[in-house]
């Protein structure tokens, strides 16, 4: 049990000094929309505002405070074995093969294999790639060919059989992201490829005044044609003007008024690849991949359906960020945020002042809540309904903050978050974020990834010091990269090693899986206690494209060398915290200490929750830029700077210009701490 006391103590005060030497050891008409800003809490993606799993879901943890985890690590209940990638190409796939191969694996403990297709290379195979563009070459669909009729008779049987040793079968659509198969069906169903989901905003013209201004638009792919009066180098959103008002026929006839000059924006909508926010993908998505499964099998082989994994999603159509659009979003942009969005547009591609951050944080924040609903959602819900385990290693793998438009948002709709850890060297930060992802929205695991490419030469002992170490940063579920069907004669691998019957260690290996079970049922029951929640920085980087997070990445790195346990936090996760006795009070945990770490932009609530916390008696420690702007009113917002100085004694213009930060302290024995070298 962990107990805490319901106030500051010395001895927590001890702690968060010594958390500051860890951290600086080397290593328009537009109104503030303040409070009817509509900002999720993330708690349609908690388990409370969802269906219960069904009882018998394999792998799905117990988080009771009075659980005995004795007994199961003595003998961990189905579900928390190895589940390792499955190769099928390479030969021929037979039945007599897979069988005397399953039997293998089940006498060693596997509970599941996610079975797995390599791509092709454009020199090796210039025929299976004619014609085609992608980061990668074509599937090498395998023997028989991947979803060919004779394929899925195998699968059908194969599942079957491993249902009835109660152990998985799932897929993972590592080089399906790209070409054919599913996405292929969904792009070619007439409302995706016609749907116009990608806008384009550029400027066309810069006028002087009284300067003409003519303009063809396209009926059905101009959204808007606005002009704006320039004023200080910046474009006045104030007195602009809509060009629709001087359209006639198609074609748009104005001239500048005098006064100064003037610029024109258009933004048009397009169709390659712009169906992401369209309001039936998700529900395309599993119909034409997931369902499939199902539907082509019988009872016996949906008992062995599990494991499936989302790998490296990469089609642009999933590339979420500024320009992604949906038909109806000036609708829902208006609904969810209480102004137009046309006139503000420019704003997602220039600076126009002060309201640019506002305008981009309120933008991304509905591209992500439709993303969600439209898209990740559907497809969560398919998998939780049925008890699934379903894993993600997604581009970024948490290094990027906004890879898929907010890349937290997007990992909390898999059952199981993860990442690829290398055959050698750590994912500390990848693992912390997907076990922080799990942490927060009570996920039931977190797929680790292990290990590619770590070659033929691995010993057991190097893959337990590889263990340890990543399951010490948060993951619980384990599984091995490597799993051949075949070598053919030595002529085929894929990011080699295959780890199990082809090892010499093969008979010993059973008793690694057996310790990997243990701690895969042991650290995936009850909840994780950690003392700091460390700010996930996503805000910055949808305000400014160059924005990295290397600080807030550095102090985890630094504190969890250091002993000190974090957990990154999402602003979602924060604006739910319940705020009472100095701690934040989230998904079965308590954090006294909150750090916000080099956050120049952020979430108008994340600054809110830090005050309520510091006023509570909580401890708010500041790394790198302070805020100084926000989705409330944007950049130069003295609400912002008020709470910027009752927290730190400073504001972000303060320290530029040369001030110096002092601790502040309150009278319910709140803290807050500023450090601006973290160097």
């Amino acid at each position: 049990m962990n107990i805490r006391t319901k106030e500051i103590t010395v001895k927590t005060i001890l702690a968060v000094k010594a958390l500051i030497v860890i951290l600086l050891m080397p290593g328009a008409s537009l109104v503030a929309q303040e409070n009817t800003i509509r900002i999720s809490d993330g708690r349609e993606a908690t388990p409370g505002a969802l269906p219960e799993p069904p009882a018998d879901a394999l792998g799905y943890p117990d988080r009771s405070a009075d659980l005995d985890v004795l007994p199961g690590f003595f003998k961990p209940p189905r579900g928390y074995g190895q589940v390792p990638f499955f190769w099928w190409p390479g030969d021929q796939l037979t039945r007599e093969r897979l069988s005397w191969q399953l039997g293998l694996l089940e006498e060693a403990g596997i509970q599941g294999m996610t079975v797995s297709y390599n791509h092709s290379h454009f020199l090796a195979d210039p025929e299976l790639n004619k014609d085609f563009i992608g980061p990668h070459g074509r599937t090498h669909a395998g023997d028989p060919p991947v979803f060919s009729d004779e394929w899925w008779d195998i699968w059908k049987w194969f599942s079957a059989e491993t249902g009835k040793r109660n152990m998985g079968l799932g897929l993972k659509d590592y080089t399906f992201n790209f070409s054919g198969y599913w996405h292929d069906e969904v792009r070619a169903l007439p409302e995706f490829n016609s749907y116009r989901g990608q806008l384009d905003i550029r400027k066309v013209a810069e006028l002087q005044p009284g300067e003409p201004f003519e303009r063809t638009i396209g009926p059905d792919s101009t959204f808007a044609v606005i002009a704006y009066p320039v004023i200080n180098d910046k474009i006045d959103v104030a007195d602009a003007v809509d060009l629709f008002e001087y359209e006639d026929d198609g074609r748009i006839s104005w001239a500048a008024p005098a006064g100064s000059h003037w610029q024109v924006f258009e933004s048009v909508t397009t169709t390659s690849e712009a169906y992401m926010l369209h309001p039936d993908h998700g529900k395309e998505h599993c119909n034409h991949y997931f369902q499939r499964f199902e539907d082509r099998m019988d009872d016996e082989g949906r008992k062995g359906m599990n494991y499936f994994l989302q790998d490296e999603l990469g089609s642009p159509a999933y590339l979420v960020g500024p320009g992604t659009w949906s038909e109806d979003f000036p609708v829902q942009f208006k609904d969810r945020k209480g102004y137009d969005i046309r006139p503000y547009l420019p704003a997602l591609t220039v600076d126009i002042g002060p309201v640019t951050s506002k305008v981009r944080l309120d933008y991304m924040d509905v591209v992500m809540d439709l993303a969600e609903e439209r898209f990740y959602k559907p497809i969560f819900d398919w998998r939780w309904e049925r008890g699934l385990i379903y894993g993600v290693d997604n581009w970024g793998r948490g290094l990027n903050p906004t890879a898929y438009g907010d890349y937290f948002r997007v990992t909390r709709w898999f059952t199981a978050p993860g990442n690829d850890a290398p055959g050698r060297g750590e994912s500390f930060i990848q693992t912390k974020v997907s076990s922080s992802v799990a942490h927060l929205y009570e996920r039931p695991r977190v797929w680790l990834e292990a290990f590619h490419s770590i070659g033929w030469d691995t010993s057991p002992d190097e893959l337990t010091g590889q263990i340890d170490r990543h399951y010490l940063f948060g993951g619980n579920f384990f599984n091995l990269h490597g799993l051949y069907y075949t070598l053919h004669g030595g002529w085929w691998e894929w990011a080699p090693p295959c780890f199990h019957f082809r090892m010499p260690y093969w008979p010993h290996f059973k008793y690694l899986l057996e310790y990997t079970e243990r701690l895969s049922y042991l650290l995936s029951q009850g909840r994780h206690i950690a003392d700091v929640a460390l700010i996930y920085p996503v805000a910055p980087g949808q305000v400014n494209p160059d924005y990295t997070p290397d600080i807030a990445f550095d102090a985890g790195k630094k504190l969890f060398n250091a002993g000190v346990d974090f957990t990154f936090m999402d602003y979602q996760s924060l604006a739910r915290a319940e705020v009472r006795d100095g701690n934040l009070h989230v998904a079965g945990s308590s954090y006294p200490v909150l750090i916000l770490a080099d956050l120049p932009a952020i979430r108008f609530n994340t600054l809110t929750q830090a005050l309520l916390h510091f006023r509570s008696g909580g401890i708010v420690l500041a790394l790198g830029g302070l805020p100084n702007a926000s989705d409330r009113l944007g950049s130069d917002d003295p609400e912002v700077d008020k709470i910027v100085k009752e927290l730190f004694g400073v504001t972000a213009t303060e320290i530029s210009a040369g001030h110096i930060a002092v601790p502040q302290r309150n009278s319910t024995g709140g803290l807050g701490l500023y450090v601006s070298d973290t160097a």
